[in-house]
C-alpha cells in the first residue's frame, strides 16, 4: 500500500510518485530553468533530492507498516550526465535491510533512458 498518492506532485520540487511497492519506488520531475546553476543545467542539489526521495520512500514502504520510520544517515551521488530538459526518472531500490540500518540504490534516468546519476544511502531505522 503506497505511503502517498501516486501521480500526484509533492513537495517544493513537485516530484511525481509514479510507482511503489515495497522496497522500491519510482519519481519523475519535470525540468525547470528556475532550477538551474549558473552554468545553465540542473542543479545537482535537485537531482540529490530527487534520488534521497526515491530511496528513503522505498525504505519507508517497508518500515512505516512495522511502525517505524527511517531517516537518511549517508547519501553517496554521481552526476554523470548534465541535464537541461525533459523529464527525470529515479528509482529507488532497497538493497539489504536490518533491525537498525537500511542500505538503497537509486538510479536516475532521462527521457532517453541514458543514465544521469547514481546513488547510494544508508538509512537509520528508528522506532
Amino acid at each position: 500500500m503506497a505511503l502517498l498518492e501516486l501521480d500526484r506532485a509533492h513537495g517544493p520540487f513537485a516530484f511525481v510518485l509514479r510507482e511503489v511497492a515495497a522496497g522500491t519506488t519510482t519519481w519523475e520531475y519535470t525540468v525547470d530553468p528556475a532550477h538551474f546553476n549558473p552554468n545553465g543545467v540542473l542543479h545537482g542539489g535537485v537531482l540529490m533530492a530527487l534520488l534521497d526521495t526515491a530511496m528513503g520512500h522505498a525504505v519507508s514502504e517497508i518500515v512505516m507498516p512495522q511502525g517505524r520510520i527511517n531517516a537518511a544517515a549517508q547519501l553517496n551521488i554521481n552526476f554523470l550526465e548534465p541535464i537541461r530538459t525533459g523529464v527525470v526518472r529515479a528509482r529507488g531500490t532497497v538493497i539489504k535491510i536490518g533491525k537498525r540500518t537500511a542500505v538503497a540504490e537509486g538510479r536516475a534516468t532521462n527521457e532517453a533512458g541514458v543514465v544521469v546519476g547514481v546513488a547510494t544511502s544508508t538509512h537509520a531505522i528508528l522506532p
